[in-house]
């Protein structure tokens, strides 16, 4: 299977660099380290930002000014993540903190639904993810307010887009979602023209099977996203959420053109994954991207 430029660009800055957040848990100085350090290399346009939380800012901060990065990479991208409990000012306040880095480039924000107002985030200029609900009505509140945030203008112009973020992982609360879970949360955010990125529980390319501890796979996603956008249904939805079937999900990818590749990736925009090399290796094995 050969690569094409529109190939190519289908996974470019898609995964989202989660090394300091559970399970891997990476100090912020190593996973500045190893963050440039890939960006530097091969697979470096695969990557999206470096995630930092709100509370770890400060540590990151010194990391740059120790370790620094190599010029072709700076400035680095980075985006703060306030996980529950952690407040819109909270997040505000760290991204401000991190502005004045020579090496990096603040661009994203992310937060909880309900702790505080999402659109101040959106007015600094930043990619804003609120992380939803697993579902049910407090869900589709909270994407309506999505929606509506998204389609206000501020300052005269369009706001920039604000993304759905939903957990795929298990939690203390609850198992992780099953598939047909999934393909609820994307037909919801279909239905309401809202980009989305996913976290937590997404390290393999292609699902594993409803048994495994993290049963989804990003390229079953990204395929379900791509069928959802051409009219599929929620039982199709669901029955490519659950294949396994690496060729086949391959296959559909590959015939994409470049306008299909900007749509799908204006819908499905990144994931985080605490193991970035993980999802990027099943991706060169199925001959999708080329890395040295």
């Amino acid at each position: 299977m050969s690569t094409t430029p529109a190939l190519r660009a289908l996974f470019q800055e898609w995964i989202d660099d989660a090394a300091v957040f559970p399970p891997g848990n990476a100090p912020p100085p190593r996973a500045w380290s190893e963050h440039v350090e890939m960006l530097a290399g091969s697979e470096g346009d695969l990557l999206g930002p470096l995630l930092i939380g709100a509370s770890a800012v400060e540590e990151l901060g010194r990391a740059v000014l120790v370790h620094g990065a190599p010029d072709q990479v700076s400035p680095v991208e980075v985006a703060v993540v306030g996980r529950a409990g952690t407040s819109v000012e909270d997040v505000a306040g760290a991204v401000r903190s991190l502005q004045d880095h020579v090496l990096l480039s603040v661009t994203g924000a992310e937060v909880t639904h309900g702790e505080g107002d999402w659109r101040r985030l959106v007015d600094l200029g930043l990619r804003t993810a609120v992380e939803v609900p697993r579902q049910g009505r407090h869900l589709a509140r909270a994407l309506d307010d999505l929606g509506a945030g998204v389609a206000e203008e501020v300052g005269g112009s369009t706001a920039p887009a604000a993304l759905a973020k939903w957990r795929i992982q298990a939690t203390p609360a609850a198992p992780a979602p099953d598939a047909q879970q999934l393909a609820d949360f994307l037909l919801a955010t279909h239905e309401r023209g809202l980009a989305f990125k996913l976290t937590g529980g997404l390290h393999r390319a292609v699902a594993p099977g409803p048994s495994a501890d993290e049963p989804h796979g990003a390229l079953n996603i990204l395929v379900a996203t791509h069928q959802l956008l051409r009219g599929g249904t929620a039982a199709e939805l669901v029955a490519t959420l659950e294949s396994q079937d690496g060729e086949e999900l391959a296959a559909v990818l590959t015939g994409l053109t470049t306008p299909q590749v900007e749509e799908l990736r204006g819908r499905f925009v990144s994931f985080g994954c605490c193991g970035v090399l993980d999802p990027i290796g099943d991706l060169a094995d199925l001959g999708l991207i080329v890395t040295t």
